[in-house]
């Protein structure tokens, strides 16, 4: 999937440890998933040999550049943290928790604690500017990782 260099790319992970079926954790999700309206959406149900239990959801949500054009570099990082703030609150976490990277062009919301609570089991918020967080060359990939060092 291509995006715009200004796009700010979200990649939101998902987990309702409580639901019992996956018509309770779609009906859980579905207003979050029509207020931000993603390109992407993946809904699973945890293995029962791995480290979640219920009902996983991934989330790609992109929010283009503002209505004027492009952002000069400076505006782009105030940009960056604008828009996780926004989407930091929607999902009920603490837009305080970002990290931003190195680079100001991307970071990471990673909710250690569960119950710091949002009502949608969010877990885990990767950004960058302008690429796919979990692909930033923009190809398709296979991960054979648990995924382990993201927790």
């Amino acid at each position: 999937m291509r995006f715009s260099p200004d796009d700010v790319v979200c990649r939101v992970a998902l987990n309702l440890r409580w639901v019992r079926t996956a018509e309770e954790a779609l009906r859980a999700w579905l207003p979050l998933v029509s207020e931000l309206r993603p390109v992407s959406t993946q809904f699973e149900a945890a293995s029962p040999d791995g480290l979640r239990r219920g009902y996983l959801a991934d989330l790609l949500v992109v929010f283009p550049p503002p209505e004027g054009g492009t952002t000069e570099d400076g505006a782009a990082r105030d940009r960056l943290l604008a828009q996780v703030g926004d989407l930091a609150r929607r999902l009920g976490l603490d837009p305080a928790a970002f990290e931003v990277d190195e680079d100001g062009l991307g970071g990471v919301l990673n909710v250690k604690d569960e119950q710091d609570g949002s009502p949608y089991g969010a877990y885990l918020v990767l950004v960058l500017t302008g690429a796919d967080p979990l692909n930033p060359e923009g190809e398709q990939a296979d991960y054979d990782d648990t995924g382990e060092d993201l927790l």
